[in-house]
């Protein structure tokens, strides 16, 4: 997966460089195109690139939802960076410019909605049910014992699949809305106290999990920012009172590696805060609307996958 990502995103890079010799992202933002020969170039270099963003998107996507393993990608510093910082932040301008160069720009908004459902209607839940079903009356009492000893029960399926919890639409559209953590090294060197709370992490947001997401985002992020403060030049202790060495808070901690690396800044307080809140309740605290619960949840992942891209890449 690696090797055909990396590909795509060494031909988009070298497309991308060219285009903004031609025209500014500034301008594309704008609708805005040269003319003659350059807007001819121009519109090759966006069909381009808007086939090779869907690309990335789609494996990036497929990564997290079919792969079992941790939800990290490795890339060459440079096509990390370019993946990052342009081809997925100006992805949508990229593929609005295109459409609208290309005389399809009337219908940009429907082929670029990438917003999930509120209240799906169910179309996955409804088909393994009705599929349950159907086969459940075809049965008889000594067929149903032929299937379950062939290792299929269907009885105990039709249940599992009526229980108020058991919402796969739901998930297929939480998973929708992860991206994988992108690294410049091997998944394999990264700490298995990293790449276990990673998975987790992704696994509990997509069941709907919010408060498992949010607090496991806040130990995975204490643990990164104690496990890189000595290559920072951090320490993790203080000598307390009574010449007691004690752990700093992972507030303190915090601000001090946001002084080394600014960046970091407020996605640390952007966790920090919200796993306080599910963590250590006050009594004025209260429990969110779930879908406000879901926003906060991705937006903990989203700061903690940017955490532990920062620190755990080698060209940090």
């Amino acid at each position: 997966m690696s090797d055909s990502l990396n590909l795509m995103l060494a031909v988009g890079k070298q497309a991308y460089e060219e285009m903004i010799q031609l025209v500014s992202i500034a301008d594309l933002a704008d609708l805005k195109f040269p003319a003659g020969a350059k807007r001819d170039r121009v519109m090759e270099l966006l069909r381009k690139l808007d086939a090779i963003v869907g690309s990335v998107q789609r494996i990036m996507s497929a990564h997290i939802a079919e792969s079992a393993e941790t939800p990290v990608v490795t890339l060459p510093a440079p096509h990390r960076a370019f993946c990052q910082d342009v081809l997925l932040p100006e992805g949508k301008t990229i593929q609005r410019a295109y459409l609208e160069i290309s005389g399809f720009g009337f219908a940009a908004d429907l082929f670029l909605d990438d917003s999930t459902v509120e209240n799906p209607s169910a179309p996955i839940l409804n088909a393994m049910s009705w599929g349950l079903e159907r086969w459940n009356d075809m049965l008889d009492e000594e067929e149903h014992f032929e299937w379950l000893e062939r290792g299929f029960d269907v009885k105990t399926a039709q249940e599992m699949v009526a229980m108020p919890w058991f919402r796969p639409d739901e998930w297929s559209q939480n998973l929708k809305l992860l991206q994988p953590v992108l690294v410049d090294r091997p998944a394999h060197e990264l700490r298995n106290h990293v790449r276990y709370r990673l998975t987790e992490i992704y696994r509990a947001f997509s069941l709907g999990l919010w408060m498992a997401s949010i607090a496991l985002s806040r130990s995975l992020i204490e643990f990164s920012l104690k496990a890189n403060s000595p290559r920072l030049g951090i320490l993790t202790t203080y000598i307390g009172a009574g010449g007691r060495t004690d752990e700093k808070s992972l507030k303190q901690l915090g601000e001090e590696i946001a002084a080394v690396v600014p960046i970091l800044a407020t996605p640390i307080e952007t966790v920090r805060e919200a796993g306080n809140r599910i963590l250590h309740p006050k009594k004025r605290d209260v429990i969110a609307h779930p879908k406000v619960m879901r926003t906060e949840a991705l937006e903990c992942i989203r700061a903690a996958r940017m955490i532990v891209e920062n620190l755990y890449s080698e060209d940090r």
